[in-house]
């Protein structure tokens, strides 16, 4: 099993790591620097890429090893997955060899199981890569391989530069590459990477995308503590986080957008519904705010500019002013995007990242505990969930009294609050009867659907003047959809109170029951 951590370096920096203070400050076994090329082969129809497989042979002086990486897991740009290496004689794969070393291994066998795969596999790019590496001893009998590399990688659709670093754990416990990474991020402006030579060799070729990524369905057991449960729940809501950073940043699919601000919000949840027995390091709430905040900038001109025009302007008979309005928005949906990806691209967020995941990790919240916490956080998390989550509810009653008639701002944290109580359900539904939690989730979730239709008229609302202030050419287009909004919004006075009557006849799901 390979496991390393890359980050990216900028344009001819790479070599720099090897001397950062954070480096000299350890014991460095070996220094080496080599001239590194990689062929990289797959069938004309990509079987191994489609299956999560690369194959490789990269020739470093006169030695030729050929390399099969399986599909694995990758958050933060730490990197798990099996690997399979062999030395071969010539420039071309040897897959005999590979089913022999492989033999026992599931998935690979049933890869390579295709005999006529041999005569099938060509090369489809390479890269050149200048590779200076120094083995390192850390803490607690801990070895890493630094690799800085500068190179490009050469398809025939064209050509891209890699400038990164990558460290491979071969000893001791993973957290210590977070630490070299926070260490060597004091000196030099990394970025997370969030994919391997393979992948950016093979977009090259198919200007493939990765795909929006919801969240995970969390199976949480009876028995967890309270501190098992959070770190559980926590590496969920990362693992949607870091599942759309790649998207965000290409900047191809606002979904990702989307389905990043849902992690952090829940992440964000998470950590205010564990207050109590776990706290997190003030930082980390200004952070996630501030990543937030980027992406749901991109998220309201996104969806301004996309179905909440369309609803208004479906009417209209003469398109001009509807054109230049909608126009104009998508205009400043595009740059709010461009943004997002810039804000998630960055050294700042980097930091965030690293810093998190290491809390997360080495469960960071017991520095300096104290015997009476640590009790705490040892009990069972069904009764925790159980008190939490009639808290949430009696909230949400609470906040929504009277929501039909509640002016927008006391309306919205009364939204929150819904919010707030859809993940605590979410978070700790497999403690509670499946059936109570279902009939919950329904009403709680058309209540919601209608109260973040009526928040989207809201923010619309502001935009739409924003816009029209700084593009007096929208002012006609953005006037006539605020229009079409409000009387909306009165429409549907009814509607939300008939959803908020059914709802506040409910009781949250308990495992009491």
């Amino acid at each position: 099993m390979e496991s390393e951590l890359k980050l990216q370096v900028p344009t001819g920096k790479a070599s720099r790591v090897l001397h950062a203070p954070a480096v000299s400050r350890l014991s460095v076994d070996s220094t080496t620097i080599h001239e590194l090329t990689s062929t990289y082969f797959d069938t004309p129809d990509l079987h191994l890429h489609k299956n999560g497989a690369s194959l490789r042979v990269r020739t470093g002086g006169a030695e030729r090893l050929q390399t099969l990486k399986l599909d694995g897991s990758v958050a933060a740009g730490f990197f798990e997955r099996d690997e399979f290496e062999s030395p071969v004689s010539g420039d071309s794969p040897d897959l005999a060899l590979l089913r022999r070393s492989i033999a026992g291994r599931k998935k690979g066998t049933k890869l390579l199981k295709d005999e006529a795969l041999a005569s099938q596999i060509q090369p489809l790019f390479v890269t050149h890569i200048k590779r200076s590496t120094a083995m390192l001893r850390l803490p607690q009998d801990t070895e890493v391989e630094l690799a800085a590399d500068d190179g490009v990688i050469e398809a025939q659709a064209g050509s891209t530069a890699i400038h990164g670093i990558e460290m491979e754990l071969k000893a001791g416990a993973p957290e210590q590459l977070y630490e070299l990474a926070l260490s060597l991020l004091e000196d030099i402006p990394l970025r997370i990477d969030y994919m391997s030579k393979g992948d950016r060799g093979y977009e090259l070729l198919v200007q493939e995308h990765r795909p929006p990524v919801r969240a995970n369905p969390l199976k949480l057991k009876k028995r967890y503590t309270i501190e098992e449960a959070f770190q559980q729940i926590a590496k969920n809501c990362l693992a949607q986080v870091h599942g759309n950073e790649r998207g965000v940043v290409s900047g191809h699919d606002p979904s990702s957008v989307h389905q990043m601000r849902v992690g952090l919000r829940r992440l964000r949840s998470a950590l205010d519904l564990f207050a109590a027995v776990i706290a997190a390091p003030s930082e980390f709430d200004s952070e996630l705010r501030w990543i937030a905040g980027e992406l749901g900038e991109a998220r309201d001109w996104e969806v301004l500019s996309g179905a909440t025009l369309d609803q208004a302007f479906n009417s209209l008979k003469d398109g001009a002013d509807a054109n230049a309005t909608q126009h104009a928005a998508k205009e400043r949906a595009v740059q709010n995007r461009k943004t997002a990806a810039a804000a998630v691209d960055s050294v700042r967020y980097t930091r965030l990242v690293l810093k998190f995941t290491l809390w997360i990790e080495t469960m960071g919240w017991r520095n300096g505990q104290t015997a009476d916490e640590r009790k705490r956080r040892a009990k069972r998390v069904e009764k925790f969930a159980n008190a939490t989550l009639s808290a949430r509810h009696k909230k949400l009653l609470k906040r929504g009294r009277g929501l039909a008639e509640l002016d927008d701002e006391t309306r919205h944290r009364a939204r929150i609050a819904a919010k707030k109580v859809r993940y605590a359900t979410e978070f700790f539904a497999s403690l509670f009867p499946r059936r109570d939690v279902k009939s919950y989730v329904s009403a709680l979730s058309e209540l919601q659907d209608d109260l973040g239709w009526r928040n989207d008229i809201v923010v619309a609302d502001e935009l739409l003047k924003s816009l029209a202030t700084a593009k007096p050419e929208t002012a006609s287009g953005a006037g006539f959809a605020r229009g079409y909004f409000a009387s909306r919004a009165a429409e549907d006075h009814d509607s939300m109170k008939m959803l908020w009557s059914r709802f506040k006849r409910l009781s949250p799901p308990s495992s009491r029951r």
